[in-house]
This record gives C-alpha cells, sequence and structure tokens, in this order.
C-alpha cells in the first residue's frame, strides 16, 4: 500500500504538472482574443467566407448565404442593401478565384454558415500545438530529456506568444498554417527516419492541409525540398531519400488539390480557374519586367503586352505599383482589371512564361530584385495587418458567422497606444532569439545534432517564406509576421536542450 501512494502521488502530480502548461499554453495563444474582445480579420476574411459559401451551393449544400441574410435582416428593417465583396463569387465570365485556398474556403463558408467562424481560431491553436508536439515527442524519445513531454511542448509555444503568435492564431486568415507548414517538413526532415508510422501519417496530414491552405505555401512546400534533401544527407547518408521523400508527398497534395480544382470547377461549376497575375505584376514593378516589355511590345506572341498596352493609358508612375496592377480598376491606376475578362486570363495564364522570359532577359537585375525583395520581406515583421481598421471592417460588413457577434474591432484596434511599445520589444525578442540561436548552433557538442538541424531547418524556412511572399509576390509585414514566432520557439528549443546537455555534464540528469 505504502509504496503503491509512492508511485501515484509523483503520477498525479505529473498529471496535474502537464494540465497546467498546456493550459498556460493555450492562455498564452488564445492572449490575444481574450484581450481584444474579438477575433481579428483582414480584407480577404470576407472573400474566402463567400467563396466557400458559393461552392458549397455548387455542390449541393444550399442555404442562404452570410450575406444573404444580412441584407434580408437589412430589408426587414428598411435598411439598404450591401453588395457583395469583389471577385469572390463565381464571376460572370465564368472564372474561379484559384489565388484563395479552396478547402480553406470551403471550411470557412461551412463555419460560417454553422455561425461558428471562431472555429478557425480553435484550429490555429490545435494546429500549432500539434506541429510542435510532434517533433518535441521525438526528440524526447529518442533523445532523453529530464522534463515531462508537455513541458517541452508548451514552454517553447508560451515564449513564442510574446511575439507574433496569439495575433495570427486569433486571425481569420489561413497565415498560421505557414508555419505549421515549415514545423512539418522541419519535423520529418530531421525525424522523418526513426519515426513511428502513425507519427510520419501525421506529419503529413498536417503539412498537407497547411500546402492546401494558401497558395503560397505550394511554392514554400516545393523551395522546401532542396532544403530537405541537403539537410538529411548532411544527418546521415543512410536512406537519407526517405525524408525528401515525405516532403514530396506533402507538395504533390499540393498540387493534386490544384487539379482537382481545376477539374471541380469545370465539371461542376463550368468554370475556369485564374490565379491573379502576382508574378507579373511584381517584375513590372521591380523594372525588369516592365523593361522587358517596353523592348518586346508590341508581339502578338506575348500575351503580357495586352498589360503593357492597358499600363500606358495613364502615366502615374503609382501605376506600376503590384498592388495597383492586380487590383485597381480606375482608369488612372488601374491596368489589369480593364482588360477583357478573356485577355485578364491569358495574361494570368502566362505569368510564368513571362518570369522565364524575362529571367533570360535580365538574369542579373531579376536576381538582384527578388534578393532585396527577400532582405525587405525578412525584415518586415510586425503585427499591424492583423488589426482591422475601418476599410477592412467596412469590406467584412456583410457577413455574419461569428458566434461572438458581427465583424467589429476590438479593444486593440480602438486605441494603438500600446503598439509601439509591444512592437518595440518584440523586435528585441526577435534579435534576442536570433543570437541565441546563432550562438547554440556554433556552440560544438552541447546540444544535440538533430535539434541543431531541426531549428536550422525552420530558419530557413523563415528565409524561404520571406522569398516567396517577397520576391515573387509583394513584401507585406503580414507575410513576415506570420511566420517569425518561428524564431523564439526555435531558441527556447535550443536553449532546453543546451540546459539539459549542461545537467548531463554536471551529474544532474540520471
Amino acid at each position: 500500500m505504502a509504496n503503491t501512494a509512492v508511485h501515484d502521488e509523483p503520477h498525479a502530480g505529473s498529471a496535474l504538472s502537464s494540465t497546467l502548461w498546456i493550459a498556460a499554453a493555450f492562455f498564452a495563444m488564445f492572449s490575444v482574443l481574450v484581450i481584444n474582445g474579438r477575433p481579428l480579420f483582414y480584407f480577404d476574411t470576407v472573400g474566402y467566407i463567400s467563396q466557400g459559401t458559393a461552392a458549397l451551393n455548387k455542390l449541393g449544400v444550399r442555404s442562404e448565404s452570410p450575406l444573404e441574410k444580412r441584407n434580408a435582416a437589412a430589408e426587414a428593417t428598411g435598411e439598404s442593401h450591401i453588395a457583395p465583396p469583389e471577385t469572390t463569387e463565381i464571376d460572370a465570365d465564368n472564372t474561379v478565384d484559384g489565388s484563395r485556398s479552396a478547402p480553406y474556403a470551403l471550411l470557412a463558408g461551412l463555419l460560417a454558415r454553422m455561425g461558428i467562424l471562431e472555429g478557425l481560431i480553435a484550429l490555429n491553436a490545435l494546429a500549432v500545438i500539434l506541429s510542435v508536439w510532434l517533433p518535441m515527442r521525438v526528440a524526447q524519445r529518442q533523445l532523453g530529456f529530464h522534463v515531462s513531454l508537455a513541458q517541452m511542448v508548451c514552454l517553447p509555444i508560451i515564449v513564442a506568444s510574446l511575439g507574433s503568435l496569439p495575433f495570427f492564431v486569433a486571425y481569420l486568415m489561413p497565415d498560421t498554417m505557414a508555419p505549421v507548414l515549415l514545423l512539418s517538413i522541419a519535423t520529418l526532415t530531421v525525424f522523418g527516419r526513426s519515426m513511428l508510422w502513425w507519427e510520419v501519417l501525421l506529419a503529413v496530414v498536417l503539412g498537407a492541409f497547411a500546402v492546401v491552405s494558401h497558395l503560397s505555401h505550394l511554392a514554400i512546400a516545393a523551395l522546401m525540398v532542396p532544403v530537405s534533401v541537403v539537410a538529411a544527407l548532411t544527418l546521415s547518408r543512410d536512406r537519407w531519400w526517405l525524408p525528401p521523400a515525405f516532403v514530396l508527398v506533402i507538395l504533390g497534395i499540393g498540387f493534386a488539390e490544384q487539379s482537382m480544382l481545376r477539374t471541380a470547377a469545370k465539371e461542376v461549376a463550368h468554370s475556369e480557374v485564374v490565379i491573379k497575375p502576382y508574378i507579373t505584376a511584381r517584375m513590372i514593378q521591380d523594372g525588369p519586367g516592365y523593361r522587358y516589355l517596353e523592348k518586346t511590345c508590341p508581339n502578338a506572341h506575348v500575351p503580357t503586352c495586352k498589360l503593357y498596352d492597358a499600363l500606358q493609358l495613364s502615366d502615374d508612375p503609382y501605376r506600376l505599383t503590384a498592388d495597383h496592377i492586380v487590383f485597381e480598376r480606375s482608369a488612372r491606376l488601374g491596368s489589369f482589371r480593364l482588360l477583357e475578362p478573356e485577355d485578364q486570363k491569358i495574361v494570368a495564364d502566362s505569368q510564368i512564361r513571362f518570369f522565364f522570359a524575362v529571367l533570360r532577359d535580365a538574369p542579373f537585375d531579376t536576381s538582384f530584385a527578388f534578393i532585396k525583395n527577400t532582405l525587405i520581406q525578412s525584415r518586415w515583421v510586425s503585427v499591424e495587418m492583423t488589426l482591422p481598421d475601418d476599410a477592412i471592417v467596412a469590406q467584412n460588413a456583410g457577413v455574419t458567422g461569428l458566434f461572438l457577434g458581427e465583424f467589429e474591432q476590438g479593444r486593440l484596434s480602438r486605441n494603438l497606444d500600446w503598439f509601439g511599445p509591444v512592437t518595440t520589444m518584440q523586435l528585441m525578442l526577435y534579435a534576442v532569439s536570433l543570437v541565441v540561436s546563432a550562438v547554440l548552433l556554433f556552440w560544438p557538442g552541447r546540444v544535440p545534432v538533430r535539434i541543431k538541424a531541426l531549428v536550422l531547418v525552420l530558419l530557413l524556412g523563415i528565409l524561404v517564406n520571406a522569398l516567396v511572399c517577397g520576391g515573387i509576390s509583394q513584401p507585406a509585414t503580414r507575410f513576415g509576421a506570420r511566420v517569425i514566432w518561428l524564431l523564439p520557439l526555435g531558441a527556447t528549443i535550443l536553449v532546453m536542450f543546451f540546459r539539459r546537455s549542461q545537467q548531463f555534464y554536471s551529474g544532474g540528469a540520471r
């Protein structure tokens, strides 16, 4: 009896400690939601909901969309109707916007219809917990550790929550899935050869959902394949091909989803998928693309000359910025949107060919522009774009579906006195994390090689994210902030294993 009590007490204490760690991690991730009083959202939140609602209707899951419900209520009270947001439904010219993730849009539309759109926030938190739990579980089993698995998982998340993490957990956008993708790829790259089959399956499922959640994630996964190959070869030549093969499975699922989207659009909606010409617009703004068009156009064999002609309708220099090229409709700043729908599709479909044509024409200038944009993007890590302003609130005003109420500014947006000090504190956290990571990565013999490799792959993933979002699309603080919390998370993991090594060498571990 006495022995049983002795063994039960530590077990009960361990269970209580693990519960407290898990509760603290979730509280840290939900801290911004609690302080703000409601979710954070963006211009495109309504786009995902409306596109998901349209897709559900096409699939036969019919009911009033959130916008239709809102307009019905407005009609009953005599208020004016709210116009649907631009480019969220299937357009009159039978095209579907492929720039948004169809699976994420379907999920958002379904949750909005159920009146629990906050389920996206729960999904964000669960995905983060699982993507950190998996590598820590494998590391504890293979490398040994003197603290509980709950502490190994939750302490890095709590430290990361001092940065941008809780802002993106509360954000009704798919951005949290970018770091989840990087964590899944890093886990498979470093531990994939010795993971249990269900652990591999879970990592692939997490990575697959992440890769189909946003178009930029597909490009990130593609660029992480060579990173996985090099890292796997560096760690061991034994079955070095297996981790990159797992990453290729995730990438393949992403391409399969794009193929299925096009098939479904054609068969179900009798429409074609069109992806906005972000790459074309980026290369025109950077200069090499516009100079190439100046030399080449008019040319019937270069579809992008149609866009070049539209750019000549005005001499305003701001018409050449990527955002204006892709989205603007005015005569002074617009170009792409002023084209006929068929010409828009032709220009959009030719953006990859345009990229390689410009690269061949000006390889140095194009490469320099990519590097410059990547460096700019890597420095832009503020959370400002997660905070809805009046224009964002107005864009989402026609949509219901939140359990907590309507799309309105919360406490954080109403008074921004906190923003400057918090941004400074977060930048200091990232700087300290980078220094700590650099020191411990180069410190010989004290941190296990596989833990160093895990963190190094995450750091390279942050740079890949900057390359994709800054170099190919448009540098924006939102894209940098969505992954930068991996920096304090990785630094904390390094510190934990460094302390474990210290205690081992000093005789503190048994």
